[in-house]
């Protein structure tokens, strides 16, 4: 029988986390179960191979690969060649928003440029890679005086390290001005997702045509406007379902919704339960730690 590993026990992160790094070896047969993560992730992987389903779509990822996975994707791995050695960086979408400013690093995890999926690291690149998540590992475990700015420098020298060997993974082929004020959008909405949004009131805060915005932002983002603001709530949601005791009636209208019906819904098609189903999976999961 295989060994179970779970990436949130391994890794002895939570979802309300800022940012936490790890290095796992493993050596055994295992199935990981689907992942409920809120937090952007970036897998390194040193030794072995693992298949996994990231929105629907199938990736391998094998020694000196990585594979960056949005906040916003569920994902889940089907199998394990051993002995697998990986390095694990998960960030709250926080680090992002509030850090990394440049449109071009940031669009690594927007979910338009993940038809790549894994990305090839020459030999070179792979140390210096390893070298970068050493220092996170370190970061996260110790907490040390101004570790959170060190992080996002660190992850900031990763998305280089990965534009200059790989610059497809960005959006470089985008024009820097629409980039700009889509990426802006994009930050206005992380930061006010319980506030009434609508395509017409943020075109117009913005200064840019509603229809311009609509596609602008689709095919930038990879979600529809109004997708992404439901993404992004029922995101919210599962890091207080997670971290909180507030009732499913509380969180409906702390992420920006008004009526419970439709959040239920909107958050069964996305995780496949409900919000209480999600709330007490989560805490007899980490009950029994």
């Amino acid at each position: 029988m295989g060994d179970k590993i779970n990436t949130a026990q391994n890794g002895n992160f939570h979802s309300k986390d800022f940012a936490h790094a790890y290095y796992d070896e493993s050596n055994h047969n295992a199935a990981l179960t689907r992942h409920h993560h809120t937090q952007n992730e970036i897998i390194f992987v040193k030794e072995g191979q693992c298949t996994f389903d990231i929105s629907g779509e199938a990736y391998t990822i094998k020694k000196n690969q990585i594979v960056l996975i949005s906040a916003l994707e569920n994902h889940s791995t089907h199998s394990m060649h051993t002995p697998y050695h990986r390095y694990v960086f998960v960030s709250s979408m926080d680090l992002c928003s509030d850090y990394i400013h440049d449109p071009i690093m940031a669009s690594a995890f927007v979910r338009s440029n993940h038809h790549l999926g894994v990305i090839d690291l020459p030999p070179e690149i792979a140390d210096e890679m390893e070298g970068y998540f050493k220092t996170l590992v370190s970061e996260t475990a110790k907490h040390e005086v101004k570790w959170k700015e060190r992080c996002a420098t660190t992850l900031f020298n990763i998305l280089i390290l990965l534009y200059r060997s790989n610059p497809e993974t960005f959006a470089i082929q985008k024009n820097p001005d629409d980039l700009n004020v889509i990426f802006a959008i994009k930050d206005y909405i992380d930061h006010n997702y319980s506030q009434p949004l609508s395509l017409e009131t943020v075109a117009q805060s913005f200064y840019i045509n509603k229809y311009y915005l609509s596609h602008q932002f689709k095919e930038i983002i990879g979600y529809g406007f109004k997708k992404y603001i439901q993404l992004i709530r029922i995101n919210k949601a599962k890091i207080l379902l997670q971290n909180t005791s507030l009732t499913v009636n509380e969180i409906c209208t702390k992420i920006g919704y008004d009526n419970i019906n439709y959040f239920i819904r909107l958050f069964k098609e996305k995780e496949e339960m409900t919000p209480y189903q999600y709330h007490k999976m989560f805490y007899q999961h980490h009950s029994g730690k």
